[in-house]
């Protein structure tokens, strides 16, 4: 997927997005209402992190508050209950579509998703689909494979809804080849550089270089590089503090003609003005993008 961005034109809101879990991870309409009331953003991707949360979502309601605040709808993301985060290790284990045990439940889920998604006008779903071992010959690598390519053609009946898979717990290189063995049209990438760091899997601008013919969504998190890559977490950090070169992926997002929003992540919820910071500074950077029209309201 190609775009391109336009030199002379200020960043502006409608540029900056945010991911509405950093603001509400289970309340969806709280989250498109802040986006704008609080934050004075107009861009969304929402999330579905709880089951609770996609049983009871209604795709009108999310529509009419997105409209009703002026918030332009481009997407969601699905996570899933009983990941383990504790260690590298363990989310690797119980991560996405890789548990033998949870997966029937979590490509309900995500189809379910989906639909809410497809339902509201927009056109992509992001996941972490799970930690992808760097032996295409493993058994895990192929049980993955597998999955997403399950989980993509559930989706391709969606209207051709895409699943982008978010970066981070393995190299580019690796993901883009595990792109490949997949081969599906209607699968691309949501790209965080945060993830690259934390985990030590890769240099975010590096691997931007290397997916850029796939990356659909952008996430703007920061991290500092792990220590001890695949074995301990690096640190959250605010945005432009941490080991990301912010300054220096907007330049490479230029020179691959992205021209998507720049979509805020903060880790946690209820960060109101951790989000706000970090929208301050993409305005205040010399970047520019292209000052366009943000288009229909809900349409991803």
């Amino acid at each position: 997927m190609k775009h391109s961005i336009e030199k002379g034109y200020q960043m502006n809101n409608r540029d900056i997005g945010v991911c509405t879990w950093s603001i509400d991870r289970f309340d969806v309409i709280r989250g498109i209402e802040l986006t704008s009331g609080s934050l004075d953003l107009h861009v969304a991707q929402i999330g579905f992190f709880t089951e609770e949360v996609v049983e009871r979502a209604d795709p009108q309601v999310i529509v009419e508050t997105a409209k009703k605040v002026g918030v332009r709808l481009i997407g969601s993301f699905v996570a899933f209950e009983r990941e383990d985060y504790s260690s590298i290790g363990r989310i690797a284990e119980t991560g996405g579509f890789t548990s033998d045990e949870h997966y029937a439940d979590r490509l309900a889920i995500t189809v379910r998703a989906a639909e809410i998604t497809e339902a509201i006008g927009c056109r992509s779903l992001a996941v972490h689909a799970g930690t992808i071992p760097a032996d295409r010959g493993s058994s895990v690598y192929a049980k993955l494979v597998e999955r997403v390519a399950e989980v993509t053609d559930a989706l391709a009946e969606l209207n051709g809804m895409h699943l982008l898979l978010e970066t981070g717990r393995e190299s580019a290189e690796v993901l883009l080849g595990f792109l490949d063995s997949v081969n599906r049209s209607n699968i691309g990438v949501n790209f965080d550089p945060a993830n690259f760091l934390a985990f030590g899997a890769d240099e975010p601008v590096r691997a931007l270089s290397i997916l850029a013919d796939r990356v659909e969504n952008v996430h703007m998190k920061d991290a500092t590089r792990s220590e001890r890559p695949g074995v301990e977490y690096g640190k959250p950090a605010a945005l432009g503090s941490g080991d990301a070169d912010i300054p220096l992926l907007l330049e490479e997002l230029e020179r691959i003609d992205y021209t998507g929003p720049l979509l805020i992540e903060c880790s946690g919820t209820d960060n109101i003005e951790a989000v706000r910071r970090a929208a301050d500074y993409l305005k205040a950077l010399p970047t520019v993008m292209q000052n366009g029209d943000p288009g229909p309201v809900s349409s991803g």
